[in-house]
C-alpha cells in the first residue's frame, strides 16, 4: 500500500465526484494516469473506461478514514503535504503491524514516524500511567491492507525493470532508475521498504516468486503476467486444458507456459506458485539461525577426529573428553577468536565482569588449559568448567540439527549431520565466524507479505557475508535455508532461561530486556536473545519489540519450576528421551500425563540410540527439572513436547 500526496488527492477527488451522484465516472487527464494506475493496482480504484476511474470498496473505506483524520486535525490536508511524504507505505504498514503484535505499543524506533502520520494516541492506565499506542485509525488501515487483494499485472517493460533490479535486501539507493516502476512494484506488494525510513528494500515473498517466474516466460507479448493468465492456468488444473478458449490457449503457448496438450512448462509451474501466494496470501513465518565461533570450531574438531584420528586409532572417537583434550593440545593463538565466548561463560558463572581479565590473561598464557587454570585453580575445577563450556556448545549444535549424539562402544559420541557438514564447508571457505540470528533474519524476513530488514540487521548480514551485490550470497542462502529446513530440538541454558523469564509475552522492547540486567551484562543478554530467537522462542520485530512465540511461552511455563542449580534446564538429548518415552507410554488426557511401564524403559533407550550411561544421567536431569516423574511424563514434559511440535511445523 502506497499513499503519497498525489495518491491522497486522487482519492479525495474520486470520493468528491462520487458524492455529486452525476452517474458518470471520474475522468482524469493523461498526466495523472500513472497515479491512478497505482491506486488501481492497490485495489483502491477501478478503471471503467480509458481515463475514467471510480473507487473500490477498499478505496472508499480508506478515503473515509483520511477525511475523518483531516477533520479531527490528526493530519494536515494532503494539499499541505511534502511531495515525497509517504503517509502510507510498506514501511508504515509494517510499523503498524509490529505495534499490533506488541499490545499496540509502537516503541521508540517507530513512534515518531507513526505520530507524524496521525496514528498515535495517548492511553492511561492506573499501574502504567500514560503511554502511547497506535489508534483505531491505524488498526482500520491495517485491516484494509489485510483484506484488499492487490491487482497483478507485469508488462514487458516492467519485467525488464524487475530483471535488472537486485532481489535484495539492499540499500534503497541500489534501485535502478526507472520512472515510477518502484511505485508500481510497491503497489502490487512485490517490494517492501524498511522501518522507519525506507533505508533498505527487498522483494517480498510474492515479488521473489514473480521475479523467478519471469526467467521462464517468453517475452513475446505486451503483458507477461496477469490475473487472466493465472486464472487460465488454474482452470487447466481444475477443469482441464480443453475448457480453455482458443484465445486463452494461444496466450499460454506464446508465453511458453504450456505445451500443445496443456502440460505445464516450468514457467507455468512457477506461475501456479505466484497464484497461490497472490490469492491465498500464505507466507511462511519468519525463522532464523545462529551459530557462534566456538560451535563452528567444534564442528571442525569432530570432523577432524573422525577423518584423521579415528582412522589411525579406532579407540579415538569424538567424545566430550576427547574434544576437550584436542582443544587443549592446540596453541591458544589458534583460538584467539573464541576468547570472547569463554569470557561470556565465565562472566555468567562468576556473576561479574571478567572479559577484560581474560583479554589480559590471553597476552600472558600460551594454551587454553593455562587460560582456564588461571580462573579455576582449585582442584580440577578448571577442567570441569572447560568441559561444561564444550558440552553446552555441543548441545546447541545438536539442538540446531548440525550434529547428532549416538552410542559407540558404550560411549556417547558426536557426528556431523548433512546440515553440519554444509556449515563446516561454508566456514572453511569463508572464514570461521559468528552468524547472528538478526543477520539471517535480514534474509528470511523478506519471505513475508511485506517486510524488509531494518538497516541494523542488513548491515550485520553484510558484515557476516550473508548479503552482497544487493542479494543473498551463497552463504546467506545456506543459512536462510537452514533456518527453515533443520529439525529443532528444544534447548535452553540457565542464563537463557533467566532472560526468557524476564520477558512477558507482549509489551516489551529490547531496551526493556536490557533494563532487567546490570549494564555490564548487555553483551551476555544480546547473545542470549540471539539464541532464544534462533531457537524459535521469541521474535524481535523491526520496531525492536520482543514478542514470545507460542513455543516460547510453552517452554517458559514448562521450566518455571526448575531449581537454580541446574546448569542446562533442557537439553536436546533430554528432549529425545522425552519423545521416546511418549512413544512407549500411554497418554492419560484428564491427568495430563503419559505413564510408562517399567518394562518399556529399555525400549525407550533403544529408540533414542544413546548409551545407557547418558540415558540414565539425562533421566535424572529430567526429574530434577520437573518434566518427568518416576514412571511418567507430567504436564511440564508434555508442554515441552508440544513446543517441539510447534517448532517443526
Amino acid at each position: 500500500m502506497l499513499i503519497r500526496k498525489e495518491h491522497a488527492i486522487a482519492l479525495l477527488d474520486l470520493i468528491g465526484h462520487e458524492r455529486k451522484k452525476t452517474g458518470t465516472y471520474y475522468t482524469i487527464t493523461p498526466e495523472r494516469e500513472e497515479v491512478f494506475q497505482e491506486l488501481e493496482f492497490q485495489n483502491l480504484a477501478e478503471l471503467y473506461n480509458p481515463l475514467q476511474y471510480g473507487l473500490t470498496y477498499w478505496g472508499r473505506a480508506l478515503v473515509t478514514i483520511l477525511e475523518e483524520m483531516i477533520e479531527k486535525g490528526l493530519i494536515p490536508h494532503p494539499e499541505h503535504w511534502n511531495d515525497e511524504f509517504r503517509w502510507l507505505g510498506t514501511e508504515v504498514i509494517t510499523m503498524i503491524d509490529d505495534a499490533i503484535q506488541n499490545n499496540d505499543l509502537p516503541g521508540p524506533l517507530t513512534e515518531k514516524a507513526l505520530e507524524e502520520r496521525g496514528f498515535i494516541e495517548v492511553k492511561k492506565e492506573e499501574k502504567k500511567g500514560e503511554f502511547k499506542v497506535v489508534n483505531q485509525y491505524a488498526k482500520d488501515i491495517h485491516s484494509i491492507f489485510k483484506n484488499a487483494t492487490p491487482r497483478l499485472e507485469i508488462s514487458k517493460e516492467l519485467a525488464e525493470y524487475i530483471a535488472q533490479t537486485p532481489t535484495g535486501p539492499a540499500e534503497t539507493g541500489r534501485l535502478p532508475e526507472g520512472g515510477r516502476y518502484p511505485e508500481l512494484l510497491e503497489s502490487m506488494r512485490l517490494i517492501a521498504f524498511s522501518v522507519p525510513n525506507s533505508d533498505v528494500y527487498a522483494f517480498t515473498g510474492l515479488g521473489k516468486a514473480v521475479k523467478e517466474a519471469l526467467q521462464y516466460i517468453a517475452p513475446s507479448l505486451p503483458v507477461l503476467i496477469s490475473e487472466d493468465i493465472l486464472y487460465s492456468l488454474i482452470k487447466i488444473l481444475d477443469e482441464g486444458f480443453d475448457k480453455l478458449t482458443d484465445t486463452e490457449k494461444e496466450t499460454l503457448w506464446e508465453l511458453g507456459l504450456v505445451d500443445e496438450e496443456g502440460n505445464l512448462y516450468p514457467g507455468g509451474e512457477k506461475l501456479i506458485e505466484v497464484y497461490r501466494l497472490w490469492k491465498d496470501k500464505e507466507f511462511p513465518e519468519v525463522k532464523t539461525f545462529n551459530i557462534e565461533t566456538l560451535e563452528a570450531e567444534l564442528l571442525k574438531t569432530i570432523d577432524y577426529i573422525w577423518k584423521e584420528e579415528y582412522t589411525k586409532n579406532p579407540e579415538i572417537v569424538p567424545t566430550v573428553d576427547q574434544i576437550v583434550h584436542f582443544l587443549l593440545e592446540k596453541p591458544l593463538k589458534e583460538y584467539k577468536h573464541v576468547v570472547e565466548y569463554y569470557g561470556r561463560k565465565l562472566n555468567q558463572a562468576f556473576n561479574y565482569k571478567k572479559k577484560e581479565e581474560i583479554k589480559k590473561k590471553f597476552a600472558e598464557v600460551k594454551t587454553v588449559e593455562e587460560l582456564f587454570k588461571s580462573f579455576y585453580e582449585k582442584g580440577n575445577e578448571w577442567y570441569e568448567k572447560l568441559y561444561d563450556v564444550v558440552q553446552e556448545a555441543l548441545y546447541t549444535l545438536e539442538a540446531f540439527n548440525l550434529i547428532t549424539t549416538e552410542e559407540h562402544k558404550d560411549q556417547k559420541v558426536h557426528k556431523l549431520t548433512e546440515h553440519g557438514q554444509k556449515v563446516l564447508e561454508d566456514m572453511k571457505q569463508r572464514g570461521f565466524r559468528e552468524i547472528l540470528s538478526t543477520a539471517v533474519k535480514a534474509i528470511t524476513i523478506t519471505n513475508r507479505e511485506i517486510s524488509a530488514p531494518n538497516l541494523d540487521w542488513y548491515q550485520k548480514a553484510e558484515e557476516e557475508k550473508l548479503v552482497g551485490a544487493g542479494e543473498p550470497t551463497v552463504s546467506g542462502k545456506l543459512y536462510a535455508d537452514l533456518a527453515y529446513n533443520i529439525r529443532r530440538l528444544p534447548h535452553i541454558t540457565r542464563f537463557e532461561l533467566t532472560v526468557l523469564h524476564k520477558i512477558p509475552a507482549r509489551g516489551f522492547f529490547l531496551k526493556d530486556v536490557y533494563a532487567q540486567f546490570d549494564e555490564t551484562w548487555k553483551e551476555e543478554v544480546t547473545y542470549a536473545l540471539n539464541k532464544l530467537e534462533a531457537r524459535g522462542y521469541l521474535n524481535i520485530l523491526q520496531n525492536e519489540a520482543v514478542v514470545l512465540t507460542e513455543a516460547g511461552e510453552l517452554i517458559k511455563r514448562a521450566l518455571a519450576g526448575v531449581p537454580e542449580g541446574v546448569a542446562q534446564p533442557l537439553t536436546p538429548i533430554a528432549v529425545r528421551i522425552l519423545e521416546a518415552l511418549r512413544k512407549v507410554g500411554n497418554l492419560y488426557v484428564k491427568e495430563q500425563r503419559v505413564r510408562i511401564l517399567p518394562k518399556n524403559i529399555e525400549e525407550a533407550l533403544r529408540l533414542t540410540g544413546l548409551d545407557k550411561k547418558t540415558f540414565d544421567k539425562e533421566l535424572v536431569v529430567l526429574r530434577v527439572a520437573g518434566l518427568i516423574g518416576k514412571t511418567s511424563i507430567n504436564e511440564a514434559g508434555l508442554l515441552v513436547l508440544k513446543a517441539l511440535e510447534l517448532l517443526n511445523q
